[in-house]
């Protein structure tokens, strides 16, 4: 039995070939996320929940990937998933300006955009075009925003979404572009009953975005996981279960 290595190049030695058949732990992944329910939000006792939430759970789970998950303002959690190695976001739109950016798991679930008024405005709006005199309401960072203002939309921006709802109800915005369970979800919770949807206008399907030093293979596994969730049907359960 050898009690101590003869010489500091036997010690590293011994330690390589102690550790060469040991198979690697998989890599852990830190997620971020926004509140942008029913997607994803904080429960009340401080967990991260949501339909977006419990189908990259499941994903995870199943993969055998360690994850944490955290709730952050968007435009920094976007920018962090885009510049620090080993970070993903959610749920994220993917579009042709992000499409370079990262590397892409799903799609998770499909996210209809629309148009909110007040219920006292009579002004038709049969397609997005009639609405190119007003103003708008976004916040900052948002796919829906960023669509708009690229196509000559006048949008004002706003930190978060649910300041948008309050102001269209306040007079301060012509309309309010949102998601469509997510306008439905904040103006239940805030009792709002003086704005309704009025338009459909494009619908996009949301991601886990990963920084483009996440390995292909671990990205192919997550995406393995998600499309047996699909085949078997799991992803629609979850999503009936919030959206119906």
């Amino acid at each position: 039995m050898i009690r101590r290595c003869l010489t500091p190049i036997l010690c590293a030695l011994f330690v390589l070939a102690g550790s060469a058949g040991a198979a690697p732990a998989p890599a852990s992944l830190r997620l971020l996320t926004e509140s942008y329910p029913p997607y994803n939000m904080s429960a009340k006792n401080g967990a991260v929940v949501g339909l977006s939430t419990e189908i990259v759970r499941e994903m995870m789970k199943r993969a055998r990937v360690p994850y944490t998950i955290e709730l952050q303002q968007w435009v920094w959690a976007f920018t962090t998933a885009r510049d620090d190695p080993g970070t993903c976001v959610y749920s994220t739109t993917r579009n042709e300006e992000r499409e370079a950016q990262f590397k892409w798991v799903g799609p998770l679930v499909d996210n209809p955009w629309v148009l909110y008024a007040r219920n006292d405005d009579t002004r038709p709006v049969h397609a997005l075009e009639d609405v190119r005199p007003y103003l708008l309401g976004g916040y900052v960072g948002d796919a829906t925003a960023q669509f708009l203002m690229s196509n000559g939309y006048r949008v004002e921006l706003v930190p978060a979404d649910v300041l948008n709802m309050r102001k269209l109800a306040d007079g301060r915005i012509d309309f309010w572009a949102t998601g469509k369970y997510q306008g439905a979800y904040l103006a239940a919770q805030q009792k709002q009953r003086g704005i309704r949807p009025v338009l459909t206008f494009k619908t996009v399907q949301l991601y886990l975005a990963c920084n483009k030093a996440v390995g292909d293979a671990l990205i192919q596994k997550l995406n393995a996981s998600l499309n047996g969730m699909r085949e078997e049907g799991l992803v629609q359960k979850i999503t009936d279960r919030y959206l119906h």
